[in-house]
């Protein structure tokens, strides 16, 4: 009985070792952040925009501020399903360090080690939380140190790995849109290049052409350029980026925004316009799919109030309508609101008022402001 009793004490004696090692193994010390070490610790993340200078942060101070640990999920341009952990202080933790709050900026731009690069429109800075991550589901990051941008409920492009660089941008003047320029039309007047896409080899033009071309390529105002694709994705590129990279006219996702030097991520498919300065460039194949369509007689097309709303044209007096050949008409507002833009025969761009309308116009290029 007396040894009974001796392997009876040892049997509990090793269930409650057990337990303590289990206990260690669920409370991960890495959630807790400001007692561990991480072999990234020194790395530093510059920090642009927020001081008169610029500044550098390590992952070891940023470890210092309160964290939270939440539950990440999104979606991947690819449909793919992304589900993580992310442990790391709100942004806005840090800022508040400095008097602000990220809802304070128009742009947040990420910067990544391999140069991709994002910049988080101010609609999602007012309504969702940015986790500056360093650990991911209870584990040091390894490929992406030094750390991880994760913003949960929006699309994984946002999630920038590999953070090197983080811009603040405030009061950005705006221009208002004074010109459209139709892509379509545009684009058959320029140098197009081959561009191997994955199998196929498809067109493409330089963004540096087509901007030189039809736009103001060296309004020193522009800071940024936006993109808008098809499914609502709004993005916005640095004027350097912008400037390096092609439009793929045809094939796969055409319009798409891309460059062999940029990762996947920061490449925009079904791009419906894009915002240079006081000039938009505008796809009418992929306003067709998105827009509402209206017809006269058997023309079905899109009425030019809804580009205006898109592009955020102001109103104007007049507007002047220029074809390939440069041939102009001026229309008053209730004269183009009674007619549509389209793709005749499926690849030109036109104006109608109609089968016998006097102001119709075929290879339409542009559509100016007149004040």
């Amino acid at each position: 009985m007396h040894k009974f009793k001796k392997l009876y004490l040892l049997a509990v004696i090793i269930l409650i070792l057990i337990g303590i090692v289990v206990c260690k193994n669920l409370i991960n010390p890495l959630s807790e952040g400001k007692n561990t070490t991480l072999s990234y610790d020194n790395q530093k993340i510059l920090i642009h925009g927020l001081k008169d200078t610029d500044f550098e942060v390590s992952i070891k101070d940023l470890r210092q501020l309160d964290t939270v640990t939440k539950r990440g999920e999104a979606t991947r341009s690819n449909g793919e399903e992304v589900s993580l952990k992310a442990t790391g202080p709100l942004l806005d933790t840090f800022l508040s360090k400095y008097g602000k709050k990220q809802k304070n900026f128009t742009t947040i731009r990420f910067i990544a080690k391999d140069n991709y690069s994002i910049a988080v429109p101010s609609d999602i800075l007012n309504s969702r939380q940015i986790i500056m991550a360093y650990i991911i589901d209870g584990k040091p990051l390894k490929e992406d140190q030094p750390l991880h941008i994760v913003i949960p409920g929006e699309r994984a492009m946002y999630w920038v790995k590999m953070l090197k660089q983080v811009d603040f941008e405030t009061g950005e003047n705006v221009k208002s849109c004074r010109k459209v320029v139709f892509l379509e039309t545009a684009s058959s007047n320029m140098s197009q290049e081959d561009y191997k896409y994955y199998d196929s080899i498809d067109k493409a033009i330089k963004t540096k052409d087509l901007i030189k071309k039809y736009a103001n390529i060296n309004d020193s105002t522009v800071k940024n350029v936006s993109m808008v694709a098809g499914d609502g994705l709004r993005k916005n590129e640095t004027k350097e980026n912008f400037l390096s990279a092609y439009i793929k006219i045809t094939g796969k996702d055409a319009p798409k925004f891309m460059a062999p030097q940029f990762p996947q991520g920061m490449h925009v498919r079904d791009l419906m316009f894009i915002n240079y300065g006081d000039a938009a460039v505008f796809s009418i194949s992929q306003g067709n799919k998105v827009l509402k369509q209206t017809g006269i007689d058997d023309i079905h097309g899109i009425d030019f109030s809804e580009i205006i709303k898109q592009v955020g044209m102001t109103n104007a007096k007049g507007y002047k309508l220029t074809n390939l050949n440069g041939t102009s008409i001026q229309l008053t507002p209730d004269e183009l609101s009674e007619g549509v833009i389209y793709l005749k025969e499926g690849k030109t761009v036109a104006f109608s008022t109609g089968v016998n309308g006097k102001n119709n116009m075929d290879n339409l290029l542009s559509i100016e402001a007149i004040q």
